[in-house]
């Protein structure tokens, strides 16, 4: 377990994150009309804005970041471009150059990811970036790009991430708010954002949500946590259990839980065949589209259950759907 888990469930809560390559295909959030192309050049992924340091809770800082992601068919060469903010009142633009010097390792791929953080380490390895998400130790494909500073300017409520090539050609550009986020989530500070697909557009809302990591608070450098593939932007909810037929000698079962995109708020309560409710395994989670919950045969008071059929009976609510949605689970109790 990760010494600075931010963000631990208290339900068992986890969500799906895979590691396989972004498909090319076109993506729409709202039917044939508004199919895009694959982009031919990278994409801004994920945005980290408000993140958790404090110099008294004896935990590691999180570095904010910006992450990019090539989706193309060409690798890019990123040398001389810029990260930029919005202007302030004053007219003053903070602009980042994270990849000054030429170098292979300015060098994006297809299907690759650059991250670039402020900080002020002498080396990568070295930097808070990796010393928090410690996975990227593990990462060689992954481009990191540090730049002088402990902060960067993006404010917490609203801002601007633009990205520029060498001859300051805007490449793509995210303006943001805070209500991104998961309207559900109560504490979003140690989260970042993330694009439900990188073919989405970055400019719409509809795009993002929060990061569902829940051990990190985002995803820098691998898929992002609440990825959807083409068909399961717009795929039929569905509540699954894993297995159906449940021993207590197994230890636990799960409930598997698809949605289409977006935010959304779930209550699951395990029933009998008499329909009293026997436990309550989430009451208004704040939950992304790919979620599992485990379940290990007792009931509220921690006592296991008889053998017997029970129903269980999801009721979700969010940015793009409201639902209810039952399936049944063959309990077996031994011991």
């Amino acid at each position: 377990m990760h010494p600075h888990h931010l963000l631990q469930s208290a339900l068992l809560l986890f969500f799906v994150i895979g590691c396989k390559d972004y498909p090319d295909d076109a993506i729409s959030p709202s039917g044939p009309s508004l199919l895009l192309s694959a982009p031919e050049g990278p994409v801004i992924n994920e945005i980290h804005f408000d993140p958790r340091q404090s110099s008294t809770d004896n935990l590691a800082d999180q570095p904010d970041y910006v992450e990019i992601y090539n989706p193309g068919n060409a690798s890019a060469d990123l040398t001389g471009w810029t990260i930029e903010d919005c202007p302030s009142a004053s007219g003053k633009r903070y602009s980042y150059h994270f990849a000054d010097a030429p170098s292979p390792a300015n060098i994006l791929k297809p299907g690759e990811y650059a991250i670039v953080t402020p900080d002020n380490s002498p080396s990568v390895a070295a930097s808070r970036l990796v010393g928090f998400y410690d996975y990227l130790e593990r990462r060689p494909d992954v481009s990191i790009f540090l730049v002088e500073g402990k902060v960067f300017s993006f404010n917490n409520d609203r801002d601007c991430v633009t990205l520029k090539n060498s001859e300051g050609t805007l490449i793509d550009s995210v303006a943001y708010e805070e209500g991104w986020h998961n309207p559900y989530i109560r504490e979003t500070k140690g989260r970042s954002i993330e694009k439900f697909n990188p073919l989405l557009p970055s400019s719409s809302p509809s795009s993002w949500t929060s990061s569902a990591d829940n051990d990190y608070g985002g995803t820098p450098g691998i898929r992002n946590s609440v990825y959807l593939t083409q068909h399961d932007l717009q795929r039929i909810p569905v509540i699954k259990a894993i297995p159906e037929q449940f021993s207590t000698r197994q230890e636990s079962m799960a409930f598997e839980i698809d949605l289409p995109y977006g935010a959304y708020q779930m209550s699951l309560v395990i029933y009998d065949s008499n329909l009293a409710e026997v436990k309550r395994l989430a009451n208004g989670l704040p939950a992304g589209p790919s979620t599992i919950l485990e379940w290990d045969g007792r009931n509220d008071n921690g006592e296991t259950l008889a053998s017997g059929i029970y129903i269980a009976r999801l009721n979700v609510n969010g940015t793009t759907l409201s639902t209810t949605l039952e399936t049944t689970i063959t309990l077996i109790s031994e011991g």
